[in-house]
């Protein structure tokens, strides 16, 4: 019994090596995530510029941190104004992605001008890979949770 101990131990440095990798890999994907919506948010001031006001495009694009294990949303919305007691005022109405890692974008990009269907698009396609990838880090992270609470389990039961 005594032998299975140095084993144990060794594998929770590598259990504890693979969560860290997931730690770093999920921190990656989010400083690329930022880095195109930076881009996006850059593009769309230049073309906003270029275009009159009817053609300045309305739909946005934000990371939303979660609290809890690194994770984070990548989620678009269309910019509107309301008017409430004679003033405006800028809102954001959020567009739900529903089922799997693409947002449908037919409605959202509907009556928008081509050049910002075309960008959404493209962002789009780069944005769903990286939803995937996170979807799959999350479940490979909460799978070797579980295992190092059966581990822990166990190591309570022979010791």
């Amino acid at each position: 019994m005594s032998s299975e101990r140095p084993v144990n131990s060794q594998l929770n440095l590598t259990e504890q090596a693979l969560l860290h990798w997931i730690e770093t890999r999920c921190d990656h994907l989010q400083a690329q995530a930022k880095v195109l919506v930076d881009d996006y948010w850059r593009q769309m001031k230049s073309q906003r510029q270029k275009h009159s006001k009817s053609e300045s495009g309305r739909i946005g694009v934000r990371i939303r941190c979660r609290e809890s294990q690194r994770a984070f949303s990548i989620e678009w919305y269309r910019m509107a104004t309301l008017r409430q007691n004679g003033q405006t005022r800028p809102i954001a109405q959020y567009v739900k992605k529903g089922r799997g890692y693409r947002y449908p974008l037919g409605n959202l990009l509907k009556n928008e001008p081509a050049w910002e269907t075309e960008l959404v698009e493209e962002l789009e396609t780069e944005f769903a890979h990286i939803r995937q990838q996170l979807d799959r880090l999350g479940k490979i992270r909460d799978a070797v949770q579980r295992y190092c609470k059966v581990l822990d389990a166990y190591d309570k039961f022979i010791g």
